[in-house]
């Protein structure tokens, strides 16, 4: 397509060709939709999840275990020689329950309270150890922090006893 343009005498100034504009525009446009779909295609891919490279088999699950039952004996064995008082030794074993599951779980939960716990997803690789850690802890809080003169049902409970249910949770927890 040719357009003549005219001065204000009416006299043709010279053709102009439109044509070559519109396959410009219309070459971006193409380009710029080509652009477009590589990025949806791109961007609507799922993202990879990195695995934690975890050493597997018999011996490397029963190593990491017995450093968790060294921890759980060292305190037992600190309470037993009198360097912690009854509620050290039981916030210790606690603490020890909710690193070991956090490393199991690969979630950071050294500081969940029972709520949080409850809330936690449970998905079918971690749904049974957050149930042992839910109970641990349970078990754990009314020795740590009941008041033994009004509730003498909580010191019940002896620091070897809760030692074993911190160990029970090491021992159960499948990984």
């Amino acid at each position: 397509m040719t357009v003549v343009l005219a001065d204000a005498g009416l006299r043709p100034v010279g053709p102009i060709d439109m044509t070559t504009p519109l396959a410009i525009a219309a070459g971006a446009c193409v380009l710029l939709a080509i652009a477009l779909i590589a990025c949806a295609v791109l961007l609507s891919r799922p993202r990879r999840t990195r695995v934690r490279s975890v050493p597997r088999g018999a011996h490397a699950e029963a190593q990491d275990r017995r450093a968790w039952h060294r921890r759980i004996d060292d305190v037992v064995s600190r309470h037993g020689s009198g360097a912690l008082d009854r509620e050290e030794a039981f916030a210790e074993l606690a603490s020890i329950a909710r690193d070991y599951a956090s490393e199991a779980s690969g979630r950071d939960l050294t500081s969940h309270t029972l709520a949080d716990i409850r809330r936690e997803p449970r998905t079918q690789s971690t749904k049974q150890g957050l149930d042992l850690l839910r109970m641990t802890i349970s078990a754990l809080y009314p020795p740590e922090f009941a008041d033994g003169a009004a509730h003498p049902d909580a010191g019940g409970a002896s620091v070897e006893e809760a030692a074993g249910w911190v160990s029970n949770l090491v021992e159960r927890w499948s990984r």
